[in-house]
Parts: structure tokens; sequence; C-alpha cells
């Protein structure tokens, strides 16, 4: 987990124990009102902007059990039928993009086919090491 995020949690974790505190305890609940009175609410378009940056609502499928089992060319034609938002959520959980290059991508072309380039060679992967699954090799010979 990066520092950021772990920060993240454990303030998470502090207001969920504060809340909690504050249900138990009044006089501890009119402090921090007293506390929190001159701070500005948050506005309805600061919330609306939180919600809609923190990613998709639903998780990335599993695009490798997608191609395995739609086959190639069917899986091309899925991923395009996928809206940018999910691309580029199935390229970060993947890590399919180390570099970050996509971060500047608006066409949804360019992620569909590095998805499809990288689902493709990730599932390639070791296969140099199978070996022919012919009992026999080159020469006809049993092995």
């Amino acid at each position: 987990m990066q520092p950021t995020q772990k920060l993240a949690q454990a303030l998470r974790s502090l207001l969920a124990l504060v809340e909690q505190e504050a249900k138990q305890n009044p006089s501890f609940a009119a402090r921090l009102e007293e506390i929190t009175a001159p701070l500005p609410a948050p506005s309805a378009t600061s919330r609306r902007r939180h919600r809609t940056s923190a990613g998709p609502a639903e998780t990335p499928p599993n695009i490798f059990a997608v191609r395995e089992e739609k086959g190639e060319e069917e899986f091309r034609f899925w991923v395009r039928s996928l809206n940018l938002r999910m691309l580029k959520a199935i390229v970060k959980m993947n890590g399919f993009d180390p570099g970050k290059a996509s971060q500047r991508w608006t066409d949804p072309d360019k992620f569909v086919q590095l998805i499809f380039d990288q689902t493709a060679a990730r599932l390639r992967r070791g296969t140099a090491f199978l070996g022919s699954r012919n009992p026999k090799d080159d020469k006809g010979e049993q092995r």
C-alpha cells in the first residue's frame, strides 16, 4: 500500500473513532461542534466532483477470463463496447501501463489496443518453455 493510501486509511479510521465517541459522549459532541462550527460546509459541487473522480462504481472485469471465454476476435469487440472510464480502470488494475503514458489519453481506441496487446502478451508469457505437445520429437522418435 502506498504511503498516501495508508495516511488516508488512518484518517478515515480516526474520523470513524471521533464520530463514534461523539455519539456516545454528549459533552464531547458539543465540544466538537464548537471546534468545527467556523469551518465552511462543503458545497454540492465539490461533493459531486469528489464522487465522480473516485473511480468507477463497478469493479473492472477479469479480462483474462473474458478473453478465454470469448476468443480473440469477440474479445476485441467486447473491449470496444466498454466506456472510457472502465478501460482506464482495466489498464490501472492490471498494470498494463507502468510508464503511465496512458493517463493523458482520451481516445478509447488507444486503450482498446493497449488492453488487447497486453492481454495477448501476458497469455503468451512462458509458452516458449512449454515445448511440443506431441510425444514424438522432430525426428519421429519417442521421447
